[in-house]
């Protein structure tokens, strides 16, 4: 799915008890009774379209020797994708994609803290 800049969904579902502990939670909010024994009911692709004028924009930029880079939280399969659909990278050219963590040592620490890139 992400090679057709799909992000990918998964839905399920899991019965609780009353002895399922719904307070605690780790680091990234989850909760304990989140982690196990769910039921997988579907998994989805969802493409986020972007507004018709991206890529006329984007080939103006490089028309006018403009650079264009593209910052995403996505799946660097889907990033990489929508890159490609939009204009950003070409066939035949070279392009670098990287990570959140890989970026963040290429420029030498944090670059927001609010995306955790520290």
């Amino acid at each position: 799915m992400a090679e057709n800049s799909l992000r990918t969904l998964c839905l399920g579902y899991k019965r609780l008890t009353a002895h399922d502990d719904l307070e605690a939670k780790d680091s990234k909010g989850v909760f304990e009774c989140e982690k196990e024994g769910i039921i997988l009911v579907a998994i989805i692709g969802v493409r986020d379209i972007p507004r018709k004028e991206v890529p006329e924009a984007i080939r103006q930029c490089h028309k006018a020797g403009i650079t264009v880079r593209m910052v995403t939280g996505d799946n660097i399969i889907t990033a990489k994708a929508i890159a490609k659909d939009i204009g950003i990278t070409q066939e035949g050219k070279d392009y670098i994609a990287l990570e959140g963590p890989d970026f963040s040592k290429l420029v030498g620490g944090v670059v927001c803290k609010k995306c955790r890139t520290a």
